[in-house]
């Protein structure tokens, strides 16, 4: 509201609000963006009818610069606002105009796959900024031949854009308030909830090799803790797969559920459904949820838990990050998450977990929460640390240097070797390398050797793109040139290596050998779901080349 404030004041009636300053929110999960979405929009509405509020969060298209040119509000992810930023020099004044970008979740910077994407998204923002500003001191007629957004205005385009960020307990919050160009930085711990959390850690025993049996043990414990623990109350059992939680639920239907003697309100919801499944389950007091179902149908479970009509819900972690939905027992069903057969079991996010534990405990109705996280013998002790806060943040962003090297040459940001070493300077990890050289391999290293360091890791980057014919260096070995390939790779977010395979193609390549390439590029291979098993399977048979 404060944003738009000076453009309210004075405002010929029947006027809409200039929308030549935009606010950006990014959040990690589609599904918080389309809880945000529909709760600002009601929200904007009843400031000024005028006030739109865009959610962009499918594939980067022309549609998605439309929409952002409609909108005063742009609620997004990391990877599309990513997505959309790597063409910000064709779309300079629009992507200009964002003058506050709120980000939650900014913890995820230091996600091993993610992070890297927040990070390189926040600094080309404020490259982005920079770039405005300087055109804004053209004149007016050659601003606005140039402009290829036209409600912008030069006043809005001088002004500063303002970064606000929120996280879970983090130790080094100074850090990331660095990085954002934060005035100030504040830090809540756990007195400042309105409802005071008590956390359990359980050990389950010891997992073994066989992960699967190990999950099913705990499936088997679920209804002892439940008991135990939800002093009669609401829970929430988070499990890690869709399938997950409708079994626990069919499970917790029958041994923990409430009588068959259903409530005249219930029995209305239950049978609003069509999944008999879920009927079932709501008939005893019991539901699930999860990105899968019918919007419908999981407005329907919502509405009940709401409402106190289910005592137990067993829900994915996008009923963490998204709909706010509090209860008054957290049961964390395993901390170990299966990634597909390429990568196997991998350790829930600490972000997540910990979205999780903070839905335990319903201001107005409880004067306690409690968590419980089940977990592994081995793990316990490092749960019950986490559950006290997240670990320091670190930046992933070296693992992927020459892919965002590549997309600041590609809009020519880098034009030179210098300004590579300029632009690393600018990042969230320049600043930790400052702060924790060990983590990155520069103990007992001066800043000189630092600064070497770093300057022959962007050369090196360079080099790289160079000799796959990626972008192009001159003889000196500082100018730099973005071949089609540097545009290419930047725009559709190819990974470097996958980048080189293509580029080595002859010309006049066959389906086979395309195919070959394809089945070896790494970030091409994605986990197989149920549904999409029987069609995979027709296709395989079809398909000429095996």
């Amino acid at each position: 509201g404060r944003l738009f404030a000076s453009d309210l004041r004075g405002r010929p009636a029947g006027h809409g609000i200039s929308k030549s300053r935009k606010v950006v929110y990014i959040s990690p999960s589609k599904a918080l963006c389309e809880e945000r979405y529909d709760d600002w929009s009601r929200r904007l509405a009843d400031i000024d009818p005028s006030l739109e509020c865009a959610c962009v969060t499918g594939d980067a298209s022309q549609d998605s610069y439309r929409d952002i040119a409609s909108a005063h509000v742009i609620v997004t992810t990391p990877e599309k606002w990513d997505g959309i930023t790597r063409r910000w020099t064709d779309h300079v004044f629009l992507i200009g105009s964002v003058k506050l970008l709120l980000i939650d979740e900014v913890h995820l910077l230091g996600d091993d796959t993610r992070g890297c994407t927040l990070e390189a998204v926040i600094c080309r923002m404020k490259t982005i900024q920079r770039a405005t500003k300087a055109k804004a001191n053209l004149s007016s007629s050659d601003m606005h031949q140039r402009a290829t957004y036209a409600n912008t205005t030069e006043e809005a385009l001088k002004s500063e854009m303002r970064i606000v960020t929120v996280s879970a307990t983090l130790p080094n919050i100074a850090d990331i308030a660095a990085f954002v160009e934060a005035n100030e930085a504040y830090a809540f711990d756990s007195s400042y909830r309105p409802v005071p959390l008590t956390v359990h850690v359980s050990g389950q025993g010891y997992a073994g090799k066989n992960q699967y049996l190990f999950d099913q043990r705990m499936c088997q414990q679920v209804p002892s803790i439940l008991r135990e623990f939800s002093d009669g109350r609401s829970s929430i059992v988070f499990c890690h797969s869709k399938r997950d939680t409708e079994k626990l639920a069919t499970d917790l239907s029958s041994c923990y559920g409430s009588s068959p003697q259903v409530s005249p309100q219930l029995r209305n919801i239950a049978n609003q459904t069509r999944l008999a499944t879920l009927q079932r389950c709501l008939f005893r007091g019991v539901a699930y949820h999860h990105a899968g179902m019918d919007a419908q149908d999981r407005r329907l479970v919502e509405q009940a838990f709401s409402s106190g009509m289910i005592s137990a819900l067993c829900a994915t972690s996008t009923l963490a990050m998204g709909v706010n939905l509090p209860a008054h027992l957290v049961v964390i069903k395993g901390t170990s998450v299966w990634r597909g057969a390429g990568i196997g079991h991998v350790g829930i996010d600490p972000g997540t977990l910990l979205q999780m534990m903070g839905r335990a405990g319903r201001p107005g109705f409880d004067t306690s929460g409690t968590a419980v996280i089940m977990t592994d013998n081995k793990s316990k002790k490092r749960y019950e640390q986490l559950s006290m806060g997240l670990e320091t943040v670190e930046s992933r962003l070296l693992g992927k240097l020459i892919e965002t090297i590549n997309t600041e040459v590609s809009q020519k940001v880098i034009t030179d070797a210098s300004q590579a070493l300029d632009w690393v300077k600018g990042t969230f990890f320049f600043g930790r390398i400052k702060k924790n050289p060990v983590f990155y391999g520069m103990q007992g290293k001066t800043e000189q050797q630092q600064n070497a360091y770093l300057q022959n890791k962007c050369l090196a980057s360079l080099e790289e793109l160079h000799r796959a014919k990626i972008i192009e260096l001159q003889s000196d070995g500082m100018g730099i040139k973005p071949l089609h390939g540097s545009h290419v790779m930047s725009r559709n977010m190819v990974e470097f290596e996958a980048m080189k395979s293509i580029i080595a193609l002859p010309h006049d390549s066959g389906p086979l050998q395309l195919l070959h390439v394809l089945s070896n590029i790494e970030g091409l291979q994605r986990p197989i779901r149920r549904a999409e098993k029987k069609v995979l399977n027709d296709a395989h048979k079809q398909i000429k080349h095996k």
